[in-house]
């Protein structure tokens, strides 16, 4: 079975522009305003960087 990254909502602050977003090798990651991050699944190469990049944790690989 094939990981999925998700984005926990509940753990970002959505008080600033998201580290995370800059650090995702192919752009699958996109941000509005300071809202939580967005994912495309169909860019994302589940690399994980931006899950360990994420200083709250908000991001997870599972």
């Amino acid at each position: 079975m094939e990981k999925k990254l998700n984005v926990i909502v509940e753990n970002c602050p959505q008080s600033h522009p998201c580290p995370s977003v800059q650090v995702c090798p192919v752009g699958a990651l996109t941000q509005e305003g300071f809202r939580a991050p967005t994912v495309d699944h169909d860019k994302c190469i589940r690399c994980g960087k931006c899950a360990n990049f994420c200083p709250k944790k908000a991001l997870k690989l599972e």
